[in-house]
Formats: structure tokens, sequence, C-alpha cells
């Protein structure tokens, strides 16, 4: 779904920045319009994932009544769907900081990286089969979280350290207006969900009655 936006910004990254040289050594001007774009976009999709997550969490149940019927809501379907949410928010996370990581990292930085992620896999088959076991398709679904959570560290970790500076993680986290904003969205959706809960149970009892 991100993957546009990543292979564009890559490009964008890896044409402002050269290679395996830190911030220091690169155009004070491409560091500094690149460390924006950088905020700018991660704050981006922290914010759709909070949106995803917010409205996700709101109608799941809904969107598969409508969809299956009583028998699709009634299982643990509006469950996975919402988990699936916050999974949407990383992946999104994940993807810009990822393609800034190997943008700008250089190539032997990249090979022990590989490594890594050889890492991450293992981790993240241990936690799949561990929650899968005690949780069910809920655990598969926590452990890909786990998983974007993990990788979203260690990329952030390589930007701070390229910057020298912590400024970038604030730029993540939405303002004041903005949180608001969610916030409103959010108890809106939750007001709505039982009005329209209410009224799609009706439809479909009447439909059925029909």
């Amino acid at each position: 779904g991100f993957k546009n936006i990543e292979d564009s910004y890559y490009l964008f990254f890896a044409q402002m920045l050269r290679r395996g040289l830190s911030a220091e050594q690169q155009g004070v001007d491409a560091v500094k319009i690149c460390k924006e774009s950088l905020g700018n976009l991660l704050r981006l999709m922290a914010l759709f994932g909070l949106v995803v997550t917010v409205y996700g969490l709101a109608y799941s149940w809904l969107a598969l009544l409508i969809y299956g019927g009583r028998g699709l809501a009634d299982t643990e379907g509006p469950l996975l769907l919402q988990l699936h949410c916050p999974y949407i928010a990383v992946c999104g996370i994940n993807g810009i900081a990822e393609c800034f990581f190997f943008a700008t990292m250089a190539q032997d930085e990249i090979e022990r990286y590989n490594y890594k992620l050889l890492f991450f896999s293992v981790v993240f088959l241990f936690l799949s089969v561990l929650l899968s076991y005690l949780l069910g398709t809920v655990g598969f679904i926590i452990a890909n979280i786990a998983n974007m959570a993990i990788r979203i560290f260690f990329s952030l970790r390589y930007i701070t350290q390229f910057y020298k500076s912590t400024d970038i993680l604030y730029r993540i986290i939405p303002n004041i207006p903005q949180f608001l904003i969610v916030g409103v969205c959010g108890a809106t959706a939750l007001l709505s969900k039982f009005i329209l809960e209410g009224q799609a149970e009706s439809l479909l009892a009447s439909s059925y009655t029909q």
C-alpha cells in the first residue's frame, strides 16, 4: 500500500544525499531539506495510522456485519481487523524510516544490516509460533506488529545517529491540535458506532424476516 511513496522518497533521499557520508559531510541545504521532509513524512504516517486505528477500532464489527452478516461479525474477525489497523500504522512508519536508512547507508552497513534482518526473521518466527499457540490468529498479527516495531527502533536509531540529534523523533509525535482532532474523530466514531450498529442489526433482522 505504501510502496509507491517509499520508492519515490527512496529516490529523493538517494539523489539529495551521498551514500555512506555523515550529515556533516553533506551539503547543508540538502541535509536540512531531507530532515524536514523525513520528519513531515514520519508524522504524516503516524497521523494516518492513528486515524486508521481510531476508525478501525470503531467500525470493524459494523463493516463485517454489513459484509458477511452476523455469521462473520460474531467471530474473531472484528478483533483481527482491529489489530490489523495498528499494523498498518507501524508498516507506514517503518517503510519511510527504512527508505531513508537504505538510501543513505554505506554498502558495508547494508550488508551488516542484512544479518540483522535475518535475526529479525528468527525472532518473528519464534514470536509467531509462540503467540499463535497462546492466542491463535491474533498472536500472528501481534508478532507482525512486534517485528515492525523492532525494525522501526533500529531505523530511528540510525537516523538519530546520522543527524546526531533526537529532534527527528519528536517530529513523529503529532502536536496537541492534531491529537485533539484525532480525539474528536475517535469520540464521534465511537458514538456513531453504537447508533449505526443498532440500525444495521434492525435492517438485517427485517431483511431476514421478509
